[in-house]
């Protein structure tokens, strides 16, 4: 059994399941990384486009662009803070990004299902032992964690792997 063939299924098994949980709560014309700003908006409240362009891996016109779909729609807000136009979500980005958790811990449970509690136990330990142990700048920290309940993890593996600034 080769290490790497069971890794890469078991990853693509993983995002199939995302792939189609997202599928099955965005509205046409909106896809993962819409998500993933609208998750990085409601756990960084108040953020500036700069800062959230560094996380979804567009440019920054790309993540200007990506705002002003967001706010057309109804998802985004945005409110001068000084010299900063600060990000937020509206009361229908929060209903989009729950109905996203549901459908996301619910493709999470699709795949777990053939594990015992205690397997899944075990395997969420390993993950966040490799986690744990791979160094990254804040940035990438929060672009790891792009589709992640924020409120749900009070003691990320991510976060311990964060580098210190210089």
């Amino acid at each position: 059994m080769s290490e790497a063939n069971v890794w890469a299924a078991w990853t693509l098994r993983s995002h199939d399941a995302l792939t189609a949980a997202v599928a099955e709560v965005m509205p046409p014309g909106l896809g993962p990384r819409d998500l993933a700003a609208l998750t990085l908006l409601a756990a960084h409240e108040g953020c500036s486009a700069d800062w959230l362009f560094a996380r979804i891996g567009l440019t920054q016109s790309g993540t200007v662009r990506l705002i002003d779909r967001l706010e057309r729609l109804g998802y985004v807000d945005r409110a001068r803070r000084g010299r900063v136009l600060a990000l937020g979500l509206t009361a229908a980005g929060r209903e989009l990004l729950a109905a996203w958790t549901a459908a996301r811990d619910s493709a999470g449970e699709e795949v777990l299902d053939a594990l015992t509690a205690d397997e899944r136990r075990q395997l969420t330990e390993l993950l966040s032992t490799a986690l744990r142990r791979t160094p990254r700048a804040r940035s990438v920290a929060d672009a790891t964690c792009r589709f992640c309940d924020w409120p749900a993890c009070s003691a990320c593996p991510v976060d311990e792997s964060v580098e210190a600034s210089p």
